[in-house]
Protein backbone atom coordinates (compact mmCIF):
# COMPACT_ATOMS: atom_id res chain seq x y z
CA UNK A 1 0.00 0.00 0.00
CA UNK A 2 2.87 1.89 1.03
CA UNK A 3 4.48 1.64 -2.28
CA UNK A 4 1.17 2.87 -4.55
CA UNK A 5 0.54 5.92 -2.28
CA UNK A 6 4.44 6.70 -3.08
CA UNK A 7 3.61 6.35 -6.98
CA UNK A 8 1.03 7.98 -7.01
CA UNK A 9 2.37 11.27 -4.89
CA UNK A 10 5.55 10.82 -7.67
CA UNK A 11 3.36 10.79 -10.73
CA UNK A 12 0.86 13.85 -9.53
CA UNK A 13 4.37 15.89 -8.25
CA UNK A 14 6.24 14.75 -11.50
CA UNK A 15 2.62 16.20 -13.15
CA UNK A 16 2.63 19.02 -11.69
CA UNK A 17 6.53 19.69 -12.61
CA UNK A 18 6.04 19.15 -16.17
CA UNK A 19 7.24 22.20 -18.13
CA UNK A 20 5.14 23.97 -20.79
CA UNK A 21 5.46 26.43 -23.13
CA UNK A 22 6.28 29.88 -21.91
CA UNK A 23 3.85 32.53 -21.99
CA UNK A 24 5.75 34.27 -24.11
CA UNK A 25 5.99 31.59 -26.76
CA UNK A 26 2.26 31.11 -26.59
CA UNK A 27 2.13 34.96 -27.25
CA UNK A 28 4.17 34.27 -30.08
CA UNK A 29 2.38 31.58 -31.86
CA UNK A 30 -0.76 33.24 -30.85
CA UNK A 31 0.13 36.40 -32.58
CA UNK A 32 2.01 34.73 -35.92
CA UNK A 33 -1.28 32.61 -36.15
CA UNK A 34 -3.13 36.09 -36.25
CA UNK A 35 -0.96 38.03 -38.53
CA UNK A 36 -1.49 34.98 -40.94
CA UNK A 37 -5.24 35.03 -41.05
CA UNK A 38 -5.18 39.01 -41.53
CA UNK A 39 -6.21 40.72 -44.90
CA UNK A 40 -3.33 41.99 -46.90
CA UNK A 41 -4.51 45.59 -46.69
CA UNK A 42 -4.89 45.50 -42.77
CA UNK A 43 -2.29 47.30 -41.15
CA UNK A 44 -4.17 47.26 -37.30
CA UNK A 45 -2.84 44.91 -35.06
CA UNK A 46 -3.86 45.51 -31.47
CA UNK A 47 -3.47 42.60 -29.06
CA UNK A 48 -5.94 41.84 -26.37
CA UNK A 49 -5.10 38.83 -23.70
CA UNK A 50 -5.98 37.54 -20.22
CA UNK A 51 -4.63 34.62 -18.07
CA UNK A 52 -6.61 32.54 -16.11
CA UNK A 53 -5.19 32.47 -12.89
CA UNK A 54 -3.26 29.22 -11.85
CA UNK A 55 -4.40 27.95 -8.17
CA UNK A 56 -2.63 24.72 -7.79
CA UNK A 57 -4.88 20.77 -7.53
CA UNK A 58 -7.00 22.23 -4.39
CA UNK A 59 -7.35 26.11 -5.72
CA UNK A 60 -8.79 24.96 -8.93
CA UNK A 61 -11.42 22.28 -6.88
CA UNK A 62 -12.24 25.26 -4.87
CA UNK A 63 -12.20 27.68 -7.70
CA UNK A 64 -14.51 25.68 -9.82
CA UNK A 65 -17.46 25.28 -7.08
CA UNK A 66 -17.13 29.26 -7.19
CA UNK A 67 -17.30 28.93 -10.60
CA UNK A 68 -14.38 31.68 -11.23
CA UNK A 69 -17.23 34.81 -10.73
CA UNK A 70 -14.33 37.20 -10.34
CA UNK A 71 -12.07 36.05 -13.38
CA UNK A 72 -15.59 35.46 -15.10
CA UNK A 73 -16.56 38.70 -14.97
CA UNK A 74 -13.09 40.51 -15.88
CA UNK A 75 -12.88 38.43 -19.04
CA UNK A 76 -16.50 39.15 -20.01
CA UNK A 77 -15.88 42.88 -19.62
CA UNK A 78 -12.35 42.64 -21.96
CA UNK A 79 -13.89 40.83 -24.34
CA UNK A 80 -16.76 43.27 -24.67
CA UNK A 81 -14.39 46.51 -24.48
CA UNK A 82 -12.34 44.98 -27.56
CA UNK A 83 -15.28 43.92 -29.45
CA UNK A 84 -16.21 47.75 -28.24
CA UNK A 85 -13.15 49.30 -29.69
CA UNK A 86 -13.35 47.16 -32.85
CA UNK A 87 -10.50 44.89 -32.59
CA UNK A 88 -10.75 41.52 -33.18
CA UNK A 89 -8.20 39.75 -31.67
CA UNK A 90 -8.42 38.37 -28.20
CA UNK A 91 -5.95 35.32 -26.45
CA UNK A 92 -6.87 33.58 -23.62
CA UNK A 93 -3.39 32.11 -21.59
CA UNK A 94 -6.01 28.97 -19.24
CA UNK A 95 -4.35 27.62 -16.51
CA UNK A 96 -4.96 24.01 -18.46
CA UNK A 97 -7.32 22.87 -15.35
CA UNK A 98 -11.31 22.31 -15.60
CA UNK A 99 -11.20 25.99 -14.17
CA UNK A 100 -10.94 27.27 -17.76
CA UNK A 101 -14.29 25.98 -18.75
CA UNK A 102 -15.79 27.33 -15.49
CA UNK A 103 -14.38 31.02 -16.29
CA UNK A 104 -14.34 31.08 -20.56
CA UNK A 105 -18.21 29.45 -20.60
CA UNK A 106 -19.43 31.91 -17.56
CA UNK A 107 -17.60 34.86 -19.39
CA UNK A 108 -19.02 34.63 -23.40
CA UNK A 109 -22.68 32.84 -21.76
CA UNK A 110 -25.06 34.82 -23.50
CA UNK A 111 -22.82 37.40 -25.41
CA UNK A 112 -22.81 38.19 -28.97
CA UNK A 113 -19.04 37.85 -29.94
CA UNK A 114 -19.66 37.83 -33.48
CA UNK A 115 -16.62 39.05 -35.06
CA UNK A 116 -14.10 37.98 -32.16
CA UNK A 117 -10.93 35.60 -33.04
CA UNK A 118 -10.67 33.79 -29.83
CA UNK A 119 -7.33 32.20 -29.15
CA UNK A 120 -7.12 29.62 -26.13
CA UNK A 121 -4.27 28.30 -25.11
CA UNK A 122 -4.70 25.33 -23.07
CA UNK A 123 -4.19 21.58 -22.99
CA UNK A 124 -6.46 19.50 -24.79
CA UNK A 125 -8.86 17.97 -22.08
CA UNK A 126 -9.56 21.37 -21.89
CA UNK A 127 -10.22 22.21 -25.75
CA UNK A 128 -13.75 20.73 -26.79
CA UNK A 129 -15.28 22.32 -23.93
CA UNK A 130 -13.63 25.44 -24.67
CA UNK A 131 -14.63 25.89 -27.81
CA UNK A 132 -18.35 24.80 -27.46
CA UNK A 133 -18.51 28.42 -25.17
CA UNK A 134 -16.98 30.12 -27.01
CA UNK A 135 -19.02 29.08 -30.47
CA UNK A 136 -22.28 30.01 -28.98
CA UNK A 137 -20.88 33.55 -28.82
CA UNK A 138 -20.41 33.58 -32.48
CA UNK A 139 -16.75 34.57 -31.79
CA UNK A 140 -14.29 31.88 -33.88
CA UNK A 141 -12.10 29.70 -31.51
CA UNK A 142 -8.80 28.96 -32.54
CA UNK A 143 -7.01 26.68 -30.22
CA UNK A 144 -2.50 26.72 -29.19
CA UNK A 145 -1.61 23.97 -27.30
CA UNK A 146 -0.21 25.11 -23.99
CA UNK A 147 2.73 21.95 -23.65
Amino acid sequence: MKSFVALVLIATLAGCATQGKSEQQILDEATTAYVKSMPADSDKLRLHTMSIPKSGMFGDTLAISMAGDQNAASLRGELLNTKRLGDVFFLIMGAGTPVDVAVIGKAVEGQDLKGLQIYYSGTDVQKENVRAAVEKSQAQFHYINAQ
